[in-house]
């Protein structure tokens, strides 16, 4: 087992008993077994002297556990690092970033607290994935959507605190700029809410983030300030219809205009979705056509278009400087394939 830098075994063995106490000692992990499943699977010093790895885990399963587990910390000056679902594959993962720390799992803090569809909101836990509240939202038959980064087993929480996005209407697509109120555990174990929730008693935590005095929610993200154990999320209200579409553009330098275009389109609210590009010419589909196409069995639409190219057209794409060649172009125009 490693021990966290700066402290002695026998007080971390000291710490993980209280910890114990605290938790229940089937949620204090310390097995190499257990432990190891902490670790970045893409660490490029994976088994070396350098990788990023926890010394132990804990679960805890409500905020008074959360700031039990802090105080022990601190008062052995142990190092936590909070994780959601621990999933974030493109942020490392589970792993902490600095070797040696007890990971703050909250993955068992996973419920759902409230959904209000009249004024359109969630207030959700660290633990709660996107999965979960659609299929809260579906279960229920509520009109509301939520904005969904790539990966749907993510959390909420986790990914606004990473300030990760999705493709709805621009004032729901940056989930941080979405959210409205957070609960904290700050490192001295006490409990803060931002926005109305500092005021006991407030009915509109999750509709009014300024509340009273300074707004602060910001020093929470991608920071260890705090470990953030409630939070509500803005939902975007169910349309009565919508409409997709697409454009194509014959010309490559086409491409410019077009996005200047959409952009405007976008600011002035008549498009309100996230655009994709793709190009037909090259074989690169726009990712939603992608997915459809394989989860409807028909294959990757991408691989298929390479296979099947014109033997012209590879010629083309050989050729040095082929993305934009007047060539290129000639035969895009010729064949009647959108750029």
């Amino acid at each position: 087992m490693k021990v966290p830098p700066g402290v002695t075994h026998a007080d971390f063995q000291s710490a993980l008993k209280q910890f114990e106490v605290a938790l229940g000692a089937e949620w204090v992990f310390t097995s190499d077994e257990d432990v190891a499943l902490y670790r970045d699977a893409y660490s490029p010093f994976w088994g070396e002297p350098e990788e990023l790895v926890a010394s132990a885990a804990v679960a805890p399963d409500n905020v008074e556990q959360v700031q039990k587990v802090v105080r022990i910390a601190n008062t052995y000056k142990i190092p936590l690092y909070p994780v959601s679902t621990g999933k974030n594959l493109g942020y490392g993962g589970a792993a902490p970033v600095y070797s040696g720390s007890v990971v703050l799992d909250l993955k068992r803090m996973n419920r759902i607290l409230e959904v209000d569809e009249k004024n359109a909101y969630a207030l959700v836990e660290p633990g709660v994935s996107y999965f979960d509240l659609y299929r809260y939202i579906q279960e229920r038959g509520l009109k509301l959507w939520i904005d969904v980064p790539d990966p749907g087993w993510g959390s909420p929480i986790g990914n606004s605190l990473d300030r990760g996005g999705g493709y709805l209407m621009p004032q729901f697509r940056n989930h941080f700029d979405s959210h409205c109120g957070m609960e904290v555990v700050l490192a001295s174990g006490e409990v803060m809410r931002t926005g109305m929730g500092a005021m006991p008693g407030a009915k509109t935590w999750q509709q009014y983030k300024s509340g009273f005095g300074p707004w602060v929610d910001g020093i929470f993200s991608q920071s260890n300030f705090g470990v953030v154990t409630k939070m509500g999320f803005w939902l975007m209200p169910e349309p009565d219809a919508y409409l997709s579409g697409s454009v194509t553009v014959p010309r490559h330098d086409d491409l410019i205009p077009l996005v200047e275009i959409m952009t405007n389109l976008e600011n002035l609210r008549v498009t309100t979705g996230m655009p994709e590009l793709g190009s037909p010419l090259l074989g690169r589909v726009v990712l939603s056509e992608r997915v459809q196409r394989m989860e409807s069995g028909m294959g990757d639409p991408w691989a298929q278009a390479v296979a099947s190219r014109d033997p012209e057209l590879t010629a083309l794409l050989s050729a040095p400087s082929a993305d934009s060649s007047p060539e290129l172009e000639e035969y895009a125009l010729r064949k009647g394939i959108g750029y």
